[in-house]
């Protein structure tokens, strides 16, 4: 009998969180996995892969499950086989649309209004002094689904891509397209106030 008593109350929680309508602010905290980096088409004529992790956070409105808003999404990503000695780091920031179902279930997408990166090479790696590699003018997409075991607790899995438009390394601009791709594995505490 308890834990029927306990499945109702999570339920109604859950359905009233869902419902809810005012501002929505949520946290997140993630792992990039299976993230590549596309650089075929530039002087480096090959692909990075790896992993690493991410912080991040969403600002919209919620009524009646319908979401809408921005986020943010810091990443940090050890390339494997990389001439990249550090992390390349690459901020993005997306609108987004989504849906709470009052059934534990949340769907999104977005799109990636803008993007940018930069790592650091390895000594020796690339001549003339040049420390770093700049990545700029990103844009893509994003698509999520996301389990609420709890009321204020969403399991989120994100699967994101997109280009930059060109990278910069000195004072050289190089017009080539880098495409980059990556599944997010994150947890979020969606408040709405």
């Amino acid at each position: 009998m308890r834990w029927l008593v306990s499945l109702l109350t999570l339920s109604i929680l859950s359905i009233s969180a869902a419902n809810a309508k005012g501002i929505l602010v949520e946290p997140i905290v993630g792992y990039n996995v299976n993230t590549t980096l596309n650089m075929k088409d530039s002087i480096y004529k090959k692909d990075y892969f790896g992993s690493g992790g991410a912080v991040g956070g969403r600002l919209g409105y919620q009524n009646f499950g319908f979401q809408l808003g921005v986020d943010f999404l810091r990443s940090s990503v050890a390339m494997s086989g990389s001439e990249f000695t550090k992390n390349v780091t690459i901020n993005e920031w997306a609108g987004f649309v989504g849906f709470e179902f009052p059934i534990l279930l949340r769907v999104y997408a977005g799109y990636i209004m803008s993007a940018a990166g930069t790592s650091k090479f390895d000594q020796g790696t690339h001549g003339d002094g040049i420390k770093q590699i700049d990545l700029r003018g990103g844009t893509g997409g994003k698509i999520g689904v996301g389990l609420t075991p709890l009321p204020f607790l969403d399991l989120n899995v994100e699967y994101r891509s997109g280009q930059f438009n060109d990278y910069k390394i000195g004072d050289t601009t190089f017009d080539e397209k880098v495409k980059y791709s990556s599944y997010l594995l994150s947890v979020s505490v969606p408040l709405n106030l």
